[in-house]
């Protein structure tokens, strides 16, 4: 229902030249990548409040271990998940509006998008996560995010086509470059920036974004070793 209240509005401002398919083909790719963000919100960052609330974060951290054994077995599940939700969209797509015309322009493109996306998601998790764990709520550093990603990764139209100001702004984020890689890869769209400028300025955002993430989630495990957990908010 969340799908159709919000596509099939959009559908009605396509345009006459632009066919069903089309247009399903690219509300599919649109939906993949805020399905990823939403995975990586609600699936990989709210476990860490899971773990609170379950009186467990202090023996995952007493152990030793760290978070990797606890994301090897969540991150295969997540994917799986998706695949299954991507599927029903698909479907979806396909009696609503007709089977969207998806055509791997680029597999190794579409493979390096892909790459750059789950590196991207991972920090996004741990900033939420380390967020959360510090203070008790993620609500203002989501509302933010939340504002740029629809921007930044053109959920509402290419970046090509936004006015110069939210191109730069968009451009200016992690988030946007898998995104325009994943949609040239399955619609052919060509990115905001050249191909090959798009693949070496995300790899090189996504890379600086994950290192960022990691010492801000390493400083806030600092903290509650000193401070005690907080009491996660509903927010």
């Amino acid at each position: 229902m969340w799908i159709l209240l919000f596509i099939v509005p959009m559908s009605l401002f396509a345009g006459p030249d632009v066919r069903g398919e089309a247009f399903s083909a690219y509300a599919f790719a649109a939906v993949l990548v805020f399905l990823s963000y939403s995975v990586a919100t609600w699936d990989w960052a709210a476990e860490l409040r899971w773990l609170i609330n379950r009186g467990m974060l202090e023996y995952v951290i007493a152990s030793g271990a760290g978070f990797v054994p606890l994301y090897s077995g969540i991150m295969p599940v997540s994917l799986i998940w998706m695949g299954f939700a991507l599927t029903a969209i698909y479907v979806l797509l396909t009696l609503v509006m007709g089977q969207p015309t998806l055509i791997v322009v680029d597999p190794l493109v579409l493979a390096i998008g892909l790459v750059i996306l789950i590196v991207v998601l991972l920090g996004y998790a741990l900033i939420l996560g380390g967020t959360a764990i510090s203070t008790g709520s993620v609500g203002p550093v989501m509302e933010i995010i939340s504002w740029v990603l629809p921007i930044a990764t053109g959920g509402l139209t290419p970046l090509r086509n936004l006015p110069e100001v939210l191109k730069r702004i968009a451009l200016a984020t992690p988030f946007s470059y898998p995104a325009e890689l994943i949609r040239y890869s399955l619609l052919g769209i060509e990115p905001a920036v050249e191909l090959r400028s798009a693949i070496t300025i995300g790899a090189l955002y996504a890379g600086a974004f994950i290192s960022i993430a990691i010492a801000y989630f390493k400083l806030q495990v600092r903290r509650i070793l000193k401070e005690g957990v907080k009491t996660i908010s509903m927010y």
